[in-house]
């Protein structure tokens, strides 16, 4: 899990530099956390999209994002490590294929996958899978799902870490010049 930990330096710094506006001070500062870690956010989505072949928006689904609140000073990104639906990777194959389909392929990270035996449905409730029977003919059949992303996230943890710093530095101080004029009292 990434998290934005504030420096014990940058912190007295910033502590000293604001000691006149408690109040505006911490709104400062959650405020440039919140906006730091959403940045990181997006970064974290771009790469981990570009790696595993994913679309942006499942890769952002499969985030968790908690922003900080005055009684939580802290903001934190992580990924989920809950497997994805194997039909997120592109997966292809008849639907439905009635007992006469090739399988399904699909695009992974390595390269292509095949699974014999197996076919996309949609279900009633409108849930499109990639699905294989478990055991024999006419029992149960289970949803196939690919890997997690928690291995991709922690691979790039170091360049989301560096956009989360940077931008935190420069809202950071964006937000305290806006306190030190005074524009702020007119909130």
């Amino acid at each position: 899990m990434a998290t934005i930990e504030a420096q014990g330096d940058q912190l007295i710094a910033a502590e000293q530099y604001l000691a006149e506006f408690p109040e505006k001070a911490q709104r400062a500062l959650l405020r440039a956390m919140n906006r730091s870690i959403a940045s990181g956010r997006t970064v974290m989505v771009r790469e981990i999209a570009r790696d595993t072949g994913l679309k942006s928006k499942d890769v952002r689904a499969a985030l968790v994002m908690r922003e900080a609140f005055a009684n939580r000073p802290e903001a934190s990104l992580a990924a989920k490590l809950k497997r994805l639906p194997l039909i997120d990777f592109r997966a292809r194959g008849p639907e439905p294929s009635r007992g006469k389909g090739r399988g399904v392929t699909y695009r992974l990270q390595g390269g292509k996958g095949r699974v014999e035996n197996a076919f996309i449905a949609t279900m009633k409730s409108e849930h499109r899978g990639v699905f294989k029977r478990a055991g024999e003919a006419r029992l149960g059949i289970v949803e196939l799902k690919g890997p997690s992303l928690g291995h991709v996230f922690a691979k790039y943890r170091p360049l989301g870490l560096a956009r989360v710093q940077e931008v935190f530095d420069k809202n950071f101080a964006h937000e305290a010049g806006f306190i030190q004029t005074g524009a702020a009292d007119a909130e």
